[in-house]
C-alpha cells in the first residue's frame, strides 16, 4: 500500500515483555506501508523486548502509580487493572487529539482483554483489529457491542514464525485498508427507525421495513442476541434514531430464564432515558434460546423444544417464566418518559408460536398478557389485535401507530 497525502498513524497495543517481537514486527509492517506507528507497552513484569513509544512506566503513571510501587504490590489483579486504566486513558487522549487513525492489538487472554478494553471507547466504524489466541472461544465479553475485527492467531503468540507472520501481515493490511478508506458514521438525512429482530419475526419485519421505506424512512434492524439490543440502545443514546420498534424482545425472556441471549438487567432503559417514540412487541418472547441439547439443565428436555442447529436449542418458556418477563417489561414501561405503546399480537409471538406449531401454548401466553396488564400503570396503552406478529395487518397497524406518535 502506498503512502497517503496525510500521514496516518496506527496505535499498536501489546505487552512488550511477552509480545514484544510481535508488536515490533507489526510496527515495521505499518511503517513500510507508509503509515506512522505508536507502540504502547502495557506489560509490567518481565524485561521488555525493545521500547514502546509510550512506555509501561508512562502507562502506570497515567493511572496514578509509579511502576515500581505498582510492582511492589505483588497483586496481579491490581497491576493488570492499573495498567488497563492507563492504557485506556492514553488511547482516549490519542484519539481525542486526532493522533491515531486505527488500532491493532495482539495477545492471548490478557492481551485480548487489554486491547479490546482500549478499543471499546472508540466510536463505531473507527478501524480496530484484535489478533487473538482466544478468537475461537467466547469473545462476547471482549467485543461487547463494538465492531472489532478479530483475527484468530491460530498458533500461540510466542515469537515470530512463517505461519504467524502471515497472519499478522493479513491483519495489518486489513487494518490499513480500513484506515485508508475510513469515514465517520453519520446519521441519515431521512428519519430513522431502529428495530430489534429475530429469525422467527423476520417475515413481519421485512413487511415493516418495506412499508417504512416506501414512506421515506430508513429502518435499521438489530439481532436480539444479547448484544444487538444493547447496541441499538447505545446508538439511540447517541442520537442516531428518531424512533424505536422494540419488536423482538427475546433478550428479556433470556434474562428471566437463563438463555444465551441475555442482554442484562439494563435492557430497555431507553424509554426512561429519552423522549423518543417507542413501541414494544413481544416478538420471540415465548421461548428461551439455549446451547446444545446435551447441555440443557436437568428436566428441560421434558419441555417442548426445537433443535435449531447443533449449537442452539429453542425451549418453550413456561407460564411462570413468561410472567416474570411481563414483570420485567412492566417495570421498564412504567418508568417511561417517552411516548410508548405496547402492541400484543393475540395469535402468536413468533413463527413457531401459532396454532398447530410446536410452541403454541395459549395458557402461558395468556398469563404473560394478564400479568402485563395488571402491572402496567394507567396511561400506557396496550393495543391487542387478533393477528399473529408476522401478519401484515398487525405490522401495518404498528406502522400507523408509530407515524402518529411521530406526528406524521
Amino acid at each position: 500500500m502506498g503512502s497517503t497525502s496525510i500521514r496516518k498513524t496506527i496505535l499498536v497495543i501489546g505487552t512488550l515483555d511477552t509480545k514484544g517481537e510481535e508488536c515490533l514486527y507489526i510496527k515495521e509492517l505499518v511503517q513500510k506501508s507508509g503509515f506512522g506507528a505508536i507502540v504502547i507497552d502495557c506489560g509490567s513484569l518481565g524485561a521488555p523486548v525493545g521500547s514502546g513509544d509510550i512506555t509501561r512506566r508512562k502507562v502506570a503513571e497515567r493511572a496514578g502509580w509509579s511502576l515500581e510501587q505498582l510492582i511492589e504490590t505483588r497483586d496481579k489483579g491490581k497491576i493488570i487493572g492499573v495498567m488497563m486504566e492507563g492504557l485506556v486513558s492514553w488511547t482516549a487522549e490519542l484519539f481525542r487529539d486526532l493522533k491515531i487513525h486505527g488500532v491493532i492489538a495482539v495477545g492471548g487472554g490478557q492481551g485480548t482483554a487489554f486491547g479490546t478494553a482500549a478499543m471499546q471507547l472508540l466510536p463505531l466504524g473507527f478501524p480496530k483489529v484484535m489478533v487473538s489466541t482466544i478468537a475461537s472461544g467466547n469473545m462476547r465479553p471482549f467485543l461487547q457491542t463494538q465492531d472489532i475485527a478479530v483475527f484468530p492467531a491460530v498458533t500461540d503468540v510466542f515469537g515470530l514464525n512463517f505461519i504467524f507472520n502471515r497472519i499478522l501481515e493479513n491483519a495489518v493490511w486489513a487494518l490499513l485498508a480500513m484506515v485508508q478508506n475510513y469515514r465517520p458514521i453519520e446519521k441519515s438525512s431521512r428519519k430513522v427507525i431502529a428495530a430489534t429482530a429475530f429469525g422467527v419475526t423476520t417475515l413481519g419485519l421485512k413487511r415493516m421495513k418495506r412499508i417504512f421505506n416506501e414512506k421515506g424512512f430508513d429502518m435499521i434492524l438489530f439481532h436480539a442476541n444479547g448484544m444487538g439490543g444493547r447496541a441499538m440502545e447505545e446508538l439511540a443514546e447517541e442520537g442516531y434514531f428518531d424512533a424505536v420498534m422494540d419488536w423482538s424482545t427475546q433478550e428479556i425472556i433470556a434474562h428471566m430464564g437463563g438463555g444465551i441471549f441475555d442482554a442484562g438487567e439494563d435492557r430497555l432503559r431507553i424509554p426512561a432515558a429519552m423522549p423518543i417514540p417507542y413501541i414494544i412487541a413481544p416478538g420471540a418472547i415465548d421461548y428461551i434460546t439455549m446451547g446444545p441439547l446435551d447441555t440443557l439443565p436437568e428436566g428441560w428436555v421434558k419441555r417442548k423444544f426445537i433443535i435449531h442447529n447443533r449449537n442452539i436449542t429453542l425451549v418453550r418458556a413456561t407460564a411462570e417464566e413468561m410472567g416474570r418477563a411481563a414483570e420485567f417489561l412492566a417495570e421498564k414501561v412504567n418508568a417511561a418518559i417517552s411516548q410508548l405503546k405496547v402492541m400484543i399480537p393475540l395469535e402468536g409471538f413468533s413463527e413457531p408460536n401459532a396454532v398447530g406449531k410446536p410452541f403454541f401454548d395459549p395458557d402461558a401466553d395468556r398469563f404473560f398478557l394478564e400479568t402485563l396488564e395488571r402491572l402496567v400503570r394507567p396511561g400506557i396503552e396496550i393495543i391487542k389485535l387478533p393477528f399473529h406478529i408476522n401478519d401484515e395487518r398487525f405490522v401495518r397497524v404498528a406502522v400507523e401507530q408509530m407515524l402518529s406518535m411521530m406526528g406524521m
